[in-house]
């Protein structure tokens, strides 16, 4: 019997997404600089070849993967509500599905080392978290819960300014010890930030996150 591998054919975007979520992995692993296509094709079992099929280069890899894991980022946020929930317990619900999600994938964040196309990744997550709060803080305001003045480029220059210190600070080990004490900074100035009339519902269940 031959050892020779045996080639399955997939369709392209199927096989599309396997090179991305092998990347995905890989990149938390080992780090943008130490993978290799050979790493992700030995992954997965399939040639360099087929990886250039589909990308012309680890960087467009790199592209995919991020966008990839930004929708991810974005699924898990854009979640449902029940309905009639205060606004305060969106927000709560929001910060708690985001972090849950970085701490899950927090080898990747530390290791996204390619800064122009983590700039990129990092802006698209930004305008995607933007979308999300911009409505709870509205419904805050209606409740009088915030009193927020401006509240799309209050909203934007927050968060744009959050998500790149975050990620900027963040450090290759202890990341979930980095979390809790960016999770302590966040709460202090949001209560500021958005002029919380209930400062002591800010944060609910967000020790549940780590």
């Amino acid at each position: 019997m031959s050892n020779s591998r045996v080639r399955i054919i997939k369709d392209p975007e199927e096989r599309k997404q396997e090179i991305i979520e092998a990347a995905l992995h890989l990149f938390s692993q080992k780090g943008y600089e130490h993978t290799t296509i050979q790493d992700i094709a030995k992954y997965l079992n399939i040639s360099q070849g087929l990886c250039y099929r589909y990308f012309k280069s680890k960087a467009e890899i790199f592209t995919a993967t991020a966008e990839f894991y930004a929708q991810q980022i974005l699924i898990q946020i854009r979640q449902p509500f029940p309905e009639n929930m205060k606004a305060i317990d969106k927000f709560n619900v929001t910060i708690k599905r985001l972090f849950q999600y970085i701490i899950k994938h927090g080898e990747f964040e530390a290791n996204s080392e390619v800064s122009a196309l983590r700039a990129d990744r990092l802006d698209s997550i930004s305008r995607q978290i933007i979308e999300v709060i911009i409505p709870i803080i509205k419904q805050g305001n209606e409740e009088k819960i915030f009193n927020c003045h401006d509240i799309e480029r209050t909203t934007k220059i927050f968060i744009f300014g959050l998500v790149h210190t975050f990620h900027e600070e963040m450090p290759k080990r202890n990341i979930k010890n980095y979390i809790k004490s960016f999770l302590e900074y966040l709460k202090t100035n949001l209560v500021l930030i958005l002029n919380i009339k209930e400062p002591e519902l800010l944060g609910e269940g967000w020790e549940n996150i780590l």
